[in-house]
């Protein structure tokens, strides 16, 4: 018999759901980056909202949902193909999104059984390839010099980070100018961004967050005018070979399908194809 619990608590739901998301890492990175995030946030004595959905049967767990809202739900991998449940539990229980991400294939079906149940249709919006990294092939040298952001560096960030987001993002997911700094300036402050150094500025930049074992890539970004010069190939060569080097087992990253461009860079640096994943917006219930 299908059921469905609740949890707010991550340390609760990784007791219950980690040995299964921990399976297929890179898949489950997001999921498992928020509740290390929420973990982090707790130890502080921060206020964390974040919703576990578990659907399960006799034989254990099928499906694992995360959200914080007002964000995305983010699905796992399933154990088998029978997750409406969860769908019709979610909508049951007036949960909202703007978008429902996951695997493709479970991203897809729980998709159509939202648009059956709500009215809400969801439009495909990014189809991406998922990848993972254990060993660097370092590209050919290019000028220029990898470091970490600066604190003075984060009004350009922040504007990497919105032009960024302006071609890859669903508006709802893009930010104010203000948003998008205070959140350059909290990611320098521990860490987060790398920059490649042309002349002394910055010429591209990389983003890294992830779980204690899996680093995650993200936020690659190269302004239109410095492309075509390999800062893109080299500052992510070598941020994922700094991952491995400080104990990580191993990196991953999300392309976009689409751009053959950065498909070919990460699989010339090392990434090996794992999985496909897919970002769904729900428009507006009807009438």
């Amino acid at each position: 018999m299908m059921q469905v619990e609740f949890q707010n608590n991550p340390r609760d739901f990784l007791d219950k759901c980690g040995p299964y998301l921990r399976q297929n890492e890179a898949e489950h990175n997001l999921i498992l980056t928020l509740c290390h995030n929420a973990e982090q946030k707790l130890r502080r004595g921060e206020k964390v909202d974040i919703r576990f959905s578990i659907l399960s049967n006799e034989e254990g767990l099928v499906l694992a949902a995360v959200q914080t809202p007002p964000h995305n739900l983010v699905l796992s991998k399933a154990s088998q193909a029978d997750i409406e449940k969860l769908a019709e539990t979610l909508a049951n229980n007036n949960f909202s999104f703007p978008g429902i991400v996951g695997p493709s294939d479970v991203a897809g079906t729980f998709s159509s059984k939202w648009t059956q149940l709500t009215g809400q249709k969801p439009v495909e919006y990014m189809d991406q390839l998922i990848y993972t990294l254990k060993k660097v092939s370092f590209p050919p040298p290019v000028e220029g010099e990898f470091r970490f952001a600066r604190p003075g560096e984060a009004p350009c960030v922040a504007e990497w980070v919105s032009a960024f987001a302006r071609e890859a993002l669903p508006k709802a997911e893009q930010k104010s100018s203000a948003e998008e700094l205070k959140k350059a300036e909290e990611m320098i402050k521990v860490g987060r961004v790398a920059v490649w150094i042309v002349n002394g500025r910055p010429a591209a930049q990389a983003g890294i967050s992830g779980t204690d074992s899996v680093a995650r890539i993200s936020m690659v970004y190269t302004p239109p005018e410095q492309r075509g010069h390999g800062y893109a190939s080299a500052i992510v060569a070598h941020l994922s070979q700094l991952q491995l080097d400080q104990g990580k087992k191993m990196c991953c990253l999300y392309a976009d399908a689409r751009n053959p461009v950065s498909n070919s860079i990460y699989r010339k640096i090392g990434y090996e194809f794992v999985g496909r994943s897919s970002l769904y917006v729900l428009e507006n219930l009807k009438g």
